[in-house]
């Protein structure tokens, strides 16, 4: 059974309002070409093809990442990625407050959402990312305590979870 995070409510509504205004600007050349530095050729349409949103959290996670002393090339890939896959089950907004139903329901990008760090973890396979970048996006939604095993992997995957949380 999955804990929630008591703060998790919180922060979905801060993200929430933090989104609304993200989408209403395009982003600017400084802002692609950052992302163009840390992704291969292969994965930049990924990047593109997120909502307007998706890429400025992903910056401002990569960013943050960034800002305390963290350069690996695969976890920035990983920041960048992490969400591409909302998009490709039509994962809006509003739906990433709610439940997920079951996958046969009408319901389906709420599912999606519930399953886009596996999802994600694929087409940036596909692409071509960095195959520590595959695996930490995968492993972005795990709850800290099942990280237990290598510990570099585990310190990116937590700096990579503090990061999205706190963006």
């Amino acid at each position: 059974m999955r804990v929630i995070d008591p703060r998790r409510p919180l922060y979905r509504s801060r993200q929430f309002f933090q989104a609304l205004g993200a989408g209403l600007s395009p982003l600017t050349l400084e802002e692609r070409d950052l992302a163009g530095e840390h992704l291969p050729r292969s994965a930049r349409d990924l990047f593109d093809a997120m909502s307007r949103a998706d890429q400025r959290h992903s910056l401002k996670v990569a960013a943050a990442l960034h800002a305390a002393g963290y350069d690996h090339p695969a976890l920035l890939q990983a920041a960048l990625l992490h969400d591409c896959a909302k998009r490709e089950g039509g994962v809006r907004l509003w739906h990433r407050a709610q439940p997920a139903p079951a996958r046969a329901d009408w319901r389906y990008p709420m599912w999606a959402h519930l399953h886009h760090p596996e999802r994600g973890a694929e087409l940036a396979a596909a692409a071509g990312c960095d195959p520590l970048a595959v695996t930490l996006i995968g492993r972005h939604q795990e709850p800290s305590a099942a990280h237990a095993g290598d510990p570099s992997l585990d310190e990116l995957l937590a700096a990579l979870q503090a990061a999205d949380d706190d963006n």
